[in-house]
């Protein structure tokens, strides 16, 4: 029972993360690092952007693997799938035509909530998705912040992205600068909060 509540926090978490993303698309601004690296992928190699984002998903999942296998779980399968289904949800059923100001807000939103939402996922313990995964792993190995990891992470995705010709958005240096740190947060938050109750 408790397992199984791991893994329900666990993909609700990873459904807020898939509103943050689908949040930011919408504005036209730009989600996360991780975009601008598919899209990059996609100009160079004969693969769609959906394709570049497995492709990167399951290079982290055997790198991690590599380095602490004790990161994945049920919910490294489960969350990407709750964060794709609400992402969609978001950009067929969101629309923000507002002004540049307006947009920002939603896109500081949405960077949030990926941030906050993965937090909560990570913190169930229930298995990490491959990103996150990547995250704490090389967190623990490195004995580095897992904020400072994170921002690294992003900003290396970022710069790849550009490099192999991703569009230039404001929605990923936002979420370079704010992701890292309240995944950090939230997770350390959560974690005091949920382990009580699932130990």
């Amino acid at each position: 029972m408790k397992m199984l509540l791991r893994n329900v926090i666990s993909v609700l978490g990873s459904s807020l993360v898939g509103v943050g993303v689908g949040l930011c698309v919408t504005t036209g601004l730009g989600a996360d690092a991780l975009g601008v690296l598919w899209e990059g992928l996609a100009k160079h190699l004969p693969i769609t952007v959906g394709q570049a984002s497995l492709l990167v998903t399951c290079t982290c999942l055997i790198i991690v693997a590599l380095i602490d296998k004790k990161e994945l779980g049920l919910a490294t399968l489960l969350n990407p799938i709750a964060t794709s289904i609400f992402t969609d949800l978001m950009i067929k059923y969101v629309a923000i035509q507002s002004g540049m100001p307006v947009k920002l807000v939603h896109v500081v939103v949405g960077i949030s909530f990926i941030g906050i939402g993965s937090g909560i996922a990570a913190a169930t313990n229930a298995g990490k998705e491959g990103y996150i995964a990547l995250s704490f792993a090389l967190s623990k190995r490195l004995t580095v912040d897992l904020a400072k990891v994170r921002m690294g992470l992003d900003m290396i995705c970022f710069v790849t992205g550009m490099v192999l010709g991703g569009q230039f958005m404001v929605g990923p240096i936002i979420g370079v600068l704010l992701i890292g740190p309240l995944l950090k947060m939230t997770s350390q938050y959560c974690g005091k909060k949920i382990q009580p109750l699932l130990s």
